[in-house]
């Protein structure tokens, strides 16, 4: 589906994305450009080879500061040999550029990569895939703990507050969620993150939303795309929302509830032997696993509140109260299960 023409890039804009990137023809539509997209991505050709550019707007004050810091950090986990969609730069030698000509804007562009996604895979099919993704998250955040940056970003506001950290994202839920109870045990959880540890061995940039969704998988490659909430968070953030992704799929996205009972074997044991081959998370942290499973509950119900409220109001209530009353996610340790782990290996892709 093509943009709209009240949100689709000027060819003003277009002509001077393409001069940018030495883009051969003309760009092509490839996806975006709605009132609810946050920009219009575009294909190229250069020397033979496809990329993919994004004009955004971005009249948002320190919008382009975060982009770039992003931006260089999937450069630096590209560099490092982590299989992303690797950022390049403009003819001016940037990973961002920005463009004034009608309103503000920001461009940049990656390599385009091929690949497909796991979405109607049954969970039996999985096990090389569980155990490639636990390793690709636990190669990040092994890399996370020797980047420059740990505790939040260079880049700040006009008061000096960091543009990206764990309490500015808790300061945009906040502000965002739409039910006052909800909003109020938002509260409790950031007094619960208070008093949290952070160090280099727990703490720092991490992907943010390393679901299946943002994951191509081509032959025994897997790329991790979209890092447009990359943040400073602690590491286990991002196992919670792999597990929480993961279960979420079968349970509403897939039609393999029935592997919801098995998916302690099926995916959490191969996910975590991965995991656990490249980045010995310290113990106390997986302690703390349903801790992060409810702050992305937190996130899901207010991402999503409209569309549950219209399409089923009913588990929309059940949702609330799983959140108000810090409902495990999981019946049964984390811990325990790690225990049971066969010694690595055993799972090939």
């Amino acid at each position: 589906m093509s943009p709209s023409s009240k949100h689709a890039p000027t060819p003003e804009l277009t002509a001077a994305a393409k001069r940018l990137y030495r883009a051969e023809g003309e760009l092509e539509y490839f996806a975006g450009g709605h009132k609810w997209s946050d920009g219009t991505v575009y294909q190229f050709a250069r020397q033979g080879e496809a990329y993919l550019l994004k004009l955004i707007r971005a009249e948002e004050p320190g919008k382009i500061e975060v982009m770039a810091e992003r931006l260089r950090y999937q450069e630096y986990l590209g560099q490092a040999g982590i299989d992303i969609v690797y950022p390049i730069h403009s003819e001016s030698g940037n990973l961002i550029e920005s463009l004034n000509l009608d309103e503000p804007h920001a461009v940049f562009a990656w390599r385009k990569v091929e690949g497909e996604h796991i979405q109607l895979v049954d969970p039996t099919a999985l096990a090389g895939f569980y155990h490639a993704w636990g390793g690709l998250v636990g190669r990040i955040h092994r890399l996370a703990q020797a980047y420059p940056d740990w505790q939040h970003s260079r880049a700040v506001d006009a008061d000096g507050v960091p543009l990206l950290s764990r309490d500015r994202e808790w300061d945009v839920f906040y502000n965002w969620i739409p039910d006052p109870g909800v909003k109020e045990a938002w509260l409790d959880m950031k007094a619960r993150l208070d008093t949290l540890p952070s160090d280099r061995n727990n703490f720092g940039f991490i992907h943010n939303d390393p679901h299946p969704g943002n994951i191509l998988v081509n032959g025994q490659r897997l790329t991790l795309l979209d890092f447009d909430v990359a943040n400073f968070m602690w590491f286990v953030t991002d196992l919670a929302i792999c597990i929480y992704s993961e279960y979420s799929r079968c349970r509403f996205h897939s039609g393999f509830q029935h592997r919801v009972p098995q998916l302690p074997e099926l995916f959490l044991k191969p996910w975590l032997s991965g995991y656990l081959e490249q980045n010995q998370l310290p113990a106390e942290e997986f302690q703390r696993l349903e801790l992060f499973l409810n702050y992305r509950r937190f996130l899901m119900f207010t991402v999503f509140y409209e569309q549950i409220r219209d399409g089923d109001p009913d588990y929309l209530e059940r949702f609330t109260q799983d959140i108000l009353a810090g409902r495990r996610y999981l019946d049964f340790e984390i811990t325990d299960l790690i225990q049971e782990l066969p010694k690595a290996g055993q799972f090939s892709i």
